[in-house]
């Protein structure tokens, strides 16, 4: 390994790889090695690293760490991660052995979907750089040289879709140590690496966050071992095994039974996701796949010569490990498993980037996606550095016209569709306003220009065309793209929404000329699409339930006929029994809009429906996490069309968000110096209670509701430091007791009135509020409207 005096180097330059390129979608992984002598005694050291495609580093016998998959996911066409680790107290005077394991990940072939795959960069390669400080106060810098010895293991293939072949028999004992015999190790080759930026990793890795034991192990009709673990998750099994020399285990995944009891694995497409292990036949011995993952509930072994045994195996469940957050519960026990559907979901796609699914050959960062559900996102985990760490994919694969990718890393090519590409905005705003961090504003508001100004040029008179899209997978769509909803009133909406938005972001950073440009910009295009798609009477081009949806969530319906398209979209409503219709631009507007319109009565009897379509439909057919179709299952029917059929697909589940602020009644905005919470919670239907937490940075908020025969409680706990409102679901104030008081005699409290609600802000601090019951409003269909 080349020594240097430069305590930092650009790592670009000192990028190598195996002297023989691995070829094919699922090559080996490659071990590499050097020797360091370090003459004096160690004060302190790090090691820097990155990689095209991802490694594992190891140094004097042992790894540093359980991460995987580092450096991470990235556009290798424009950046690479960069991960740096302290490794002093690994080190010692005298000979050390620095290794990696160089695996594809996502880079070294095509990603994506086969019939649109691309490879980002065909070659994986790794670059490294060892910083000693020593005792006496003189440094040393070692860095990686075509010098190292590169040699092949045991991993005999792996790839993210295909999954890992692991051979016991040719596993590499004290491969970095000093001791090791190296004679079969061939030099590497040197790589000259594109001029990328190399940054620092934003975001926690990916980490076995849970291990889940399984609830069902028995033999299919097929000879092999089948296991339950009773969810839908993602991640690798982990099997203890002790067998003969040789012996093949063979592991096959999916997420659905067929109705014979075997896997049902049509929906992967082409992705394999199988592991293969030939046991070394030296005792026992542990099954645990580092190179690949794999979106399941079930798993089926074949080779075992007994039948596995329950403490024998567990499904080990990976994700970026962001910090929970947020807490949900309700009365109902259909809409509490909604909520852990919501979550599982999340973590399941929340991998290096917000994917759309994690099981098929796809698994890509879907803008659509990820815009529609980033506040339910941020509500139940800590997701600001994530979301700033994928919107550097956004940027990296924005087109020179400003065109933001549908997806990101931009792996097909595909950009500025209506809804998908409008995420390079409607995220870091959200992000913004949720952490009342500007940074990922200023990081992205170059890019977030370019977005308008590519809109501003594309459109004629602000109205923009037709994208690809629409509202994805509506009800009434023949295929996925062909919804109802006019596409350029789509893309027009959008349009009008992101001017607003940057709009807001500018004033938070200073930027007031810019601020007002864009505020003018979205009155512009607001008068274009009243002009183009709302009659007198309120109507909105399409009739569809979407296109109401967009109009009042985006304030595009003027103020005198916001009243009659509300009405219009109940019809709608009412003409389906109360059935939604929307599809993935649609569906997440629903009930906040419904709310927003004082109709919340109407967005409890959508949410309740137990029939096709809507939430809770999938949850009746054993739904674990969130499905791409509401009926991607169903007793009578089966299995829903096989070329887009993900049964962990977290789009739907951005009903989160109002789950929390409507339900629960907990919401908060950062944008402002002080946080601002509110309590605003609206019982309606069926439910007799409803609780929600959450951790902002001041501490816990905490919100919930009980009713009885006596009336309806709420409790509220206000940590110091957040400036905070109530608005309680009651007719006035009178006969409201706080604390056990009056209002009038509780100086923590001070009242107001705020439209429908009895309103007021409070001290931090802990609240009982009782509203009797002849004061308490319900939002219940038919009875009383909610507001």
């Amino acid at each position: 390994m080349k020594t240097s005096e430069q305590q930092c180097v650009d790592l670009r330059k000192h990028f190598i790889r195996p002297s023989q390129l691995m070829k094919g979608d699922s090559p080996p992984a490659c071990y590499a090695r050097t020797n360091l002598e370090l003459p004096k005694t160690i004060a302190s050291a790090s090691l820097q690293y990155t990689a095209f495609g991802i490694v594992e580093p190891w140094l004097n016998g042992q790894p540093l760490n359980d991460d995987r998959f580092l450096p991470g996911w990235s556009d290798y066409r424009k950046r690479v991660y960069v991960v740096k680790k302290p490794v002093g107290h690994v080190l010692k005077k005298g000979s050390n052995i620095l290794g990696f394991i160089l695996g594809n990940g996502w880079a070294g072939f095509t990603y994506g979907p086969w019939e649109h795959a691309k490879c980002l960069v065909d070659f994986t390669a790794l670059s490294a750089e060892l910083s000693v400080e020593y005792t006496d106060g003189t440094k040393a810098s070692f860095v990686s040289t075509p010098d190292w010895r590169w040699a092949q293991g045991p991993v005999t293939s792996q790839s993210l879709y295909h999954g890992e072949h692991y051979d016991a028999r040719k596993k590499l004992t004290d491969w970095t140590t000093p001791n090791f015999d190296k004679r079969r190790w061939k030099t590497g080759k040197a790589v000259s690496a594109p001029q990328i930026e190399l940054t620092p990793r934003k975001c926690p890795p990916v980490r076995v966050t849970e291990q889940l034991a399984p609830e069902k192990i028995w033999k299919g009709s097929n000879g092999h071992w089948l296991v339950d673990f009773g969810q839908n998750l993602v991640g690798v099994v982990r099997l203890q095994v002790k067998e003969k020399s040789g012996q093949k285990i063979k592991l096959r995944f999916a997420e659905m039974l067929q109705d014979d009891g075997q896997l049902y694995t049509e929906n992967l497409r082409g992705a394999r996701a199988t592991d293969i292990y030939i046991c070394s036949g030296n005792g026992k011995e542990t099954i645990s796949p580092r190179w690949t993952f794999h979106g399941f509930r079930y798993a089926e072994i074949d080779g075992l010569s007994h039948p596995p045994k329950p403490e024998e195996i567990s499904a080990q469940v990976l994700h970026n490990d962001l910090k929970p957050t947020g807490n949900f519960k309700t009365s109902n026990t259909l809409i509490n498993q909604l909520q852990r559907c919501i979550v599982w979901g999340q973590r399941g796609n929340f991998l290096e980037a917000p994917t759309d699914c994690p099981q098929r050959d796809e698994r890509l960062g879907w803008s659509g996606d990820a815009q529609v559900f980033v506040k339910t996102a941020c509500f139940n985990y800590d997701c600001e550095d994530f979301y700033r760490q994928w919107m550097d994919a956004m940027r990296d694969g924005q087109r020179t016209d400003g065109a933001f990718p549908d997806l990101a890393p931009d792996v097909l090519g595909w950009h500025g569709n209506a809804g998908w590409g409008d995420a390079g905005i409607i995220v870091p705003h959200a992000v913004w306003q949720f952490y009342g961090n500007t940074s990922i504003v200023a990081e992205n508001w170059s890019a977030m220009e370019s977005y308008l100004s590519f809109l501003i040029e594309r459109g004629n008179e602000y109205i923009q065309p037709e994208t690809v899209y629409g509202d994805w997978l509506a009800v009434d769509a023949q295929r996925p793209e062909w919804g109802p909803t006019p596409k350029d009133l789509i893309g027009t909406a959008y349009f009008a929404r992101d001017a607003g938005l940057i709009s807001e972001m500018a004033q938070a950073i200073g930027k007031l000329t810019e601020a007002n440009r864009y505020a003018t910009l979205q009155t512009n295009v607001q008068r274009a699409f009243q002009k183009r798609y709302i009659t007198p009477e309120g109507l909105v081009l399409g009739d569809t339930q979407t296109s109401y949806l967009l109009a009042l969530a985006f304030d595009l319906v003027p103020e005198n006929l916001v009243s009659a398209a509300g009405e219009r979209l109940i019809e709608k409503l009412k003409a389906r029994d109360w059935h939604l219709s929307t599809g993935f631009l649609g569906t997440p507007l629903l009930n906040p809009v419904l709310t927003k319109i004082g109709r919340t009565d109407v967005a409890y009897k959508v949410l309740e429906q137990e029939t096709y379509p809507g939430w809770l439909y999938p949850i009746l057919n054993g739904a674990t996490t969130m499905w791409e179709r509401w009926n991607s299952w169903t007793r009578e029917h089966g299995f829903g069309p096989v070329e887009m059929n993900s049964f962990n697909h977290y789009a739907y589940g951005a009903i989160g968000e109002w789950l929390y602020a409507t339900v629960a009644g907990l919401n908060v905005d950062n944008s402002t110096e002080q946080p601002i919470v509110s309590f605003s919670p609206r019982p309606g239907n069926s439910l007799k209670s409803a609780s929600a937490s959450l951790m902002i940075k001041q501490g816990k908020l905490a919100c919930g509701w009980k009713l009885n025969s006596q009336g309806l409680k709420l409790k509220i706990d206000i940590p110091k430091g957040a400036k905070s409102r109530v608005s309680i679901p009651a007719k006035s104030w009178r006969t409201v007791q706080v604390n056990g008081k009056s209002v009038s005699r509780t100086p923590a409290i001070e009242p107001y009135q705020n439209g429908r609600f009895p309103s007021a802000t409070l001290k931090p601090g802990s609240y009982e509020i009782v509203v009797p019951k002849k004061n308490v409003v319900i939002a219940n269909l038919g009875q009383l409207h909610s507001e």
